[in-house]
C-alpha cells in the first residue's frame, strides 16, 4: 500500500487560471508541467499560486485568477457502494 496522502480536493481549494494573452505559457507546478494556451482556462488547486513564476504572470496581468464555483445542480455525488 502506498504511503501517499489521498487526494482531498474541495471546491474551495480550486482556482481557475485564465490566460488573457496571445502567448502560450508553461507552468512548472509541483505536480509537473502544465501548458496554459492562449485564451484558455484551466482549473488547478490553489497551491499553484505559491509559485513565483505564476504570481509574476498574474502581477503582469497575463493570467487572471478566479475561485472555482461549480454550477448548482450540475454535479452529483457518486452512488454509494
Amino acid at each position: 500500500m502506498s504511503d501517499r496522502l489521498p487526494i482531498t480536493w474541495k471546491n474551495k481549494d480550486i482556482v481557475e487560471l485564465t490566460n488573457v494573452t496571445g502567448e502560450n505559457y508553461l507552468l512548472n507546478l509541483d505536480s509537473g508541467s502544465l501548458r496554459l494556451d492562449a485564451g484558455r482556462t484551466v482549473r488547478v488547486t490553489d497551491c499553484a499560486l505559491e509559485h513565483h513564476h505564476v504570481n509574476a504572470l498574474i502581477n503582469d496581468g497575463k493570467i487572471t485568477v478566479q475561485r472555482f464555483k461549480p454550477p448548482k445542480g450540475h454535479y452529483r455525488k457518486p452512488d454509494p457502494r
